[in-house]
């Protein structure tokens, strides 16, 4: 008999382990489902150490089939469905991915993708999976090391790099159980009750915290698009005890509280982790006020930057903190030649994991770029920590943009931009918006004689790139602010936007 990864397997088979409006699967139908998708990563050819790819909103499927990789030992590649079909593709070359799963909503991109770069091996979700599962043994494959995730990050000067950490040693089980519990306990997660999953698998926050809750005992109950009044009905229905939210998701929440609040129970809440990017102050204090002191704060990044935690009381009680490192995470400030600064001084934040440093994969100078002696790494994050170990954050020294929870880098919109036959010089930066953190900021300077207006500008940009990724607005100027040296002075486009604010990120 195979053995399971999941204690509530065997304690209580029948009980729901994964639900959404559109199904639900048991402990025991989980397990072999999971199986099953294991065992035919195996029958399809691939290895322990081999990628395959899935661009699928969020659905019920993605659990078994993230513990049947975890199984198998390959490294699975989530792909951000509003993605066009080259940035897809794009990711499909760069990992070698040599199996594509696919929902019928994103079918059609998902072929374009897999037949530019020769990926002919395809499974569709709602169409093929569950006949290709019924093929398959419900056994354990062999015994090897288990299965990660490569995510990919958008690439500061370009392409997107795939991240990936050293792997894993220990059986699927214990990593699930183990590794992944010990991250969930850091967040107070219980090990009962139920985990809501709001935002895109396809991220690494709450696939992570799928993980963790799933290997404390939580079963994982999937919500569709987000809606304010559907998320808090569905913490009362389901007696939901954690769950993972960016800060949009809390501007709108606390915009609405003054209406919803008292309209249903959500004491079954325990712990509710926010990351992704600063949440405004307001926002949380109200929803504090509101749920009580459940609201747990995230830092982290795809490489490993993270966790740090700040609980509830922490964040009253030291403004602006970003939190203390989990056990197995170190963090200090470094100056541009490498040497370690005092406490409170600022420099750049350096973290040193237990578990390994992060690897841009195909990038061995972008990798070693981010790298000091002694395990160091960093990702161009600004600030200090205090003589009590709290992180804080000042700036980051990269241009990333976080708007609504996603990862935006501009290298690859000014690439976009600067092709338009009317544009010779461009930025692309991020300016504040109250609901969704930020929101991307074009400038750019014509060409002699030539001009564009925003929406032909923006439209160009969307035959491009994901929606996401696209400008808002676009301010022209007749010279981009350079140095002599040619480097664009972009903090002095960036700046007029943030003045006021607590800080400029």
């Amino acid at each position: 008999m195979p053995s399971n990864l999941l204690p509530n397997t065997e304690t209580t088979p029948e009980a729901v382990a994964v639900s959404s409006a559109d199904g639900s699967y048991t402990w025991a139908d989980l397990e072999s489902r999971a199986r099953r998708f294991a065992a035919g990563l195996v029958a399809e050819g691939l290895v322990v150490g081999d990628r395959w790819a899935l661009l699928a909103q969020n659905r019920i499927e993605w659990t078994p089939m993230i513990l049947g990789n975890l199984r198998a030992g390959n490294r699975y590649v989530p792909c951000n469905w509003h993605l066009t079909a080259d940035e897809v593709a794009y990711q499909l070359a760069d990992s070698e991915s040599r199996l594509l799963v696919v929902d019928t909503a994103n079918e059609e991109v998902g072929r374009e993708a897999a037949a530019a770069v020769g990926v002919d091996r395809i499974i569709v979700i709602d169409t093929e999976l569950e006949a290709w599962l019924a093929t398959q043994a419900d056994v354990e494959p062999p015994d090897e090391p288990a299965g990660l995730v490569r995510n990919y990050t958008s690439g500061t000067t370009g392409r997107p790099k795939g991240v990936q950490r050293s792997d894993q040693t220990g059986d699927a089980r214990s990593v699930l159980t183990t590794v992944s519990a010990n991250w969930g306990r850091f967040y107070d997660l219980p090990d009962h009750g139920a985990h809501l999953v709001v935002s895109p698998m396809y991220h690494a926050l709450p696939s992570a915290f799928h993980n963790a809750a799933l290997g404390l005992g939580q079963s994982i109950h999937y919500l569709g698009r987000f809606d304010t009044r559907e998320f808090l009905a569905t913490i009362e229905r389901e007696g939901a005890t954690s769950a993972v939210i960016v800060p949009i998701h809390m501007v709108r929440l606390a915009k609405e509280a003054e209406d919803l609040a008292g309209c249903h129970d959500l004491s079954s809440l325990v712990s509710v982790v926010h990351g992704g990017a600063p949440c405004p102050r307001w926002a949380k204090e109200v929803l504090l006020d509101w749920w009580g002191p459940v609201i747990y704060e995230l830092f982290g990044s795809s490489e490993g930057t993270g966790p740090l935690r700040v609980t509830p009381q922490e964040w009253r009680d030291r403004p602006g903190t970003i939190g203390l490192p989990a056990p197995f995470l170190r963090v200090a400030a470094f100056d541009d030649d490498g040497t370690r600064l005092a406490d409170g001084t600022t420099g750049n934040l350096y973290f040193q994991r237990d578990d390994g440093q992060p690897e841009y994969v195909g990038a061995p100078d972008k990798t070693a770029d981010n790298r000091l002696p002694g395990g160091w790494f960093t990702v161009g994050d600004i600030g200090w920590v205090d003589v009590d170990g709290y992180v804080y954050l000042s700036d980051r020294k990269i241009d990333m943009i976080i708007s609504g929870g996603a990862n935006i880098y501009p290298a690859e919109i000014e690439a976009a931009l600067v092709g338009h036959p009317a544009v010779s010089d461009c930025a692309v930066f991020g300016i504040p918006d109250e609901e969704w953190g930020e929101q991307v900021k074009a400038a750019v300077q014509f060409e002699a004689g030539a001009s564009a207006t925003d929406e032909e500008l923006i439209a160009w940009c969307r035959e491009r790139l994901a929606g996401f990724k696209c400008p808002r607005s676009i301010d022209v100027h007749e010279t981009m602010p350079r140095e002599a040296t040619g480097k664009l002075k972009k903090r002095h486009l960036r700046d007029a936007y943030w003045e006021g604010r607590e800080r400029a990120i």
